[in-house]
């Protein structure tokens, strides 16, 4: 321990020592192993509070659901014992936060607050704020430590990836501390429990009809709900990384392979259960154990870990771009894109939503897929982009109307990514290529014999796969007809955006929204001079202050890395 932790502490006049009192506010980081956070309280050599806040302003948020309510529930169960195997323990309050802070404070007085820096919407990122407004009146420090590599106060995107490289790869991953010592005042149980809330309690307090979703009651198997938690995390990294990974290329894209072949770590990572830069390292250990592997098997396997290592690179790009611009949850990213017209308010919009969120649009394998996610909450990143393709260019649905409906069936929900996605995927960012994906394409190509349709749509079972790509033209017993020609549609769409592509306005809005929110080439100069420059960026605790051809153009894709394929892993 340094001198500089000694400093920190007091003595009383009595001669025993006084350690300083400090809160490690958990959020989406609920691990003990590289966890910035609750390290620096550790290493500070402070009394600690373990908090976690049920807020009810959240829970009934719009985008929460019982698959995010269930997979806290798990993470908190979890980390309580991973906690009181060193010596702490887990405090859950039901509140809003600066409400149980201000009660917190009253009944125990603290120094500071730690927690990681947080890129979410902007119910938690108005949250955020009034913490900070709470720290400042009652003088107590409020230090956010960044967990991953998206950067506060972000100037230029150009250098983004020094500081990337900084935080994700130059930095090792923090063990888990061995001993946290727990606040000596003991506080009243009826307002601060250490009890985990039953699962009825965590469900009743998402948003979400529960009757909708129809969550799957099948827990830990690959084709129900994923078991979020610490512990599940690590053992599904180790899992992807020696058995299942070798599937990856060229398993992802299929909807039946996907479930076996993904990494399924994206839920874990959008609730912190596992760290971006411990999967890095990780992977790249197992990298270097097959370097010098010549088989088959092995030339498969670094096929397979380059292209996830890909993927893990752009998933804090497009968290980035939710940090820079938050307004992106309400408008185009593009200004550009803003004048899109879509169909109007009415009768037939609110038909197509229903259809489509309930899997009731007659296009057998967009039911199949809504219907997997009202179940399991996972679904891989191409059934996905066909998804909302389908809806903003088929259906002409407002790409906002998608953001809540899918944010509540993806158990894996992550803002940044979320939010940064559904844009692409309806064109509003005018700098990618403008893809969408046909479903009947896709249902030849991924799922030619049906088995991923007629497991979820069981109207179609007594059907041949035959019969069932024919549903543009061939009824198909009682299942329900095609709600519209979302051919026609798209065109309508299409039009519209490639006008805006053409013109002069939206050449500049590109080149505006590429100079602040595109990617950037790895940095070619790694010497020791040239990372020190950005070391002490990425070190340091930060506050808060962030303001083709023409026609359908669903090619075949192959696994290759970039933007179009980081919705999940």
């Amino acid at each position: 321990m340094g001198i500089d932790c000694v400093l920190l502490r007091a003595v009383s006049t009595d001669g025993h020592l006084v350690r300083e009192r400090w809160i490690w506010w958990a959020k989406r980081d609920l691990r003990v192993h590289d966890n910035a956070a609750l390290r620096h309280i550790v290493d500070s050599d402070y009394e600690c509070l373990s908090l976690y806040v049920l807020e009810p302003s959240i829970g009934g948020a719009p985008e929460t659901s019982g698959f995010h309510a269930l997979a806290i529930r798990d993470a908190l169960t979890d980390l309580k014992q991973n906690l009181q195997q060193r010596g702490s323990d887990l405090t859950i309050v039901v509140g809003e936060t600066v409400e149980v802070l201000d009660t917190l404070y009253r009944a125990m007085p603290f120094t500071g607050i730690v927690s990681h820096e947080e890129t979410g919407s902007d119910i938690t990122y108005q949250r955020d704020r009034a913490v900070a407004q709470w720290a400042k009146q009652h003088d107590v420090q409020w230090l956010e430590f960044p967990q991953n590599a998206v950067v506060r106060q972000l100037t230029s995107r150009d250098v983004r990836q020094q500081i990337v490289w900084e935080r994700i790869w130059n930095t090792p991953v923090q063990r888990a501390p061995r001993k946290i010592i727990p606040v000596a005042i003991k506080l009243d149980k009826k307002i601060f429990s250490t009890d985990i809330p039953s699962k009825e309690k965590f469900v009743a307090w998402s948003s979400d009809a529960v009757s909708e979703l129809n969550i799957s009651d099948q827990i830990d198997g690959l084709q129900g709900r994923q078991r979020v938690s610490e512990t599940v995390a690590r053992a599904d990294l180790a899992d992807f990384l020696n058995e299942r990974g070798v599937q990856y290329s060229g398993g992802i894209s299929s909807p039946n392979k996907a479930f076996s072949a993904g990494s399924r770590l994206s839920a874990h990572l959008a609730w912190g259960t596992l760290s971006l830069r411990t999967c890095f390292h990780e992977t790249m250990d197992r990298m270097g154990h097959l370097k010098a592997d010549k088989s088959r098997e092995a030339i498969q396997w670094k096929k397979s870990l380059r292209s996830f290592q890909s993927r893990l690179h752009w998933h804090d790009h497009f968290v980035q771009r939710l940090e820079s611009e938050p307004t992106m949850e309400f408008t185009a990213l593009n200004p550009a894109y803003k004048s899109v017209q879509y169909l109007e308010s009415g009768d037939e919009l609110q038909a197509r939503l229903t259809a489509w969120r309930h899997g009731q649009t007659g296009i057998p394998l967009m039911d199949a897929c809504m219907r997997c996610l009202m179940t399991t909450g996972f679904l891989n990143f191409r059934m996905r982009a066909m998804l909302v393709t389908t809806a903003c260019f088929g259906f002409q649905i407002h790409w906002r109307e998608l953001l809540h409906p899918l944010a509540q069936v993806f158990a894996d929900y992550e803002p940044g990514i979320h939010i940064s996605q559904i844009q692409m995927q309806a064109g509003m960012v005018g700098i990618n290529t403008l893809r969408v994906y046909s479903p009947h394409k896709q249902l030849l190509d991924q799922d030619p014999d049906a088995l991923f349709v007629k497991r979820w749509v069981p109207e179609l079972q007594e059907f041949s796969a035959e019969e069932i790509a024919r549903y543009e033209t061939q009824s198909l017993g009682d299942y329900v007809a095609p709600i519209t020609n979302i051919t026609a549609n798209a065109k309508t769409v299409k039009d519209q955006l490639y006008a805006i592509r053409r013109s002069e306005q939206g050449m500049e809005a590109a080149k505006t929204t590429l100079e602040l929110h595109g990617s950037r080439s790895s940095p070619n100069d790694r010497t020791a001079s040239s990372r020190s420059k950005c070391a002490g960026k990425s070190a340091k605790p930060r506050t808060r202050n962030r303001p083709k051809k023409r026609g359908d153009s669903d090619a075949a894709q192959p696994d290759e890395p970039g933007p179009q394929l980081s919705f999940d892993w």
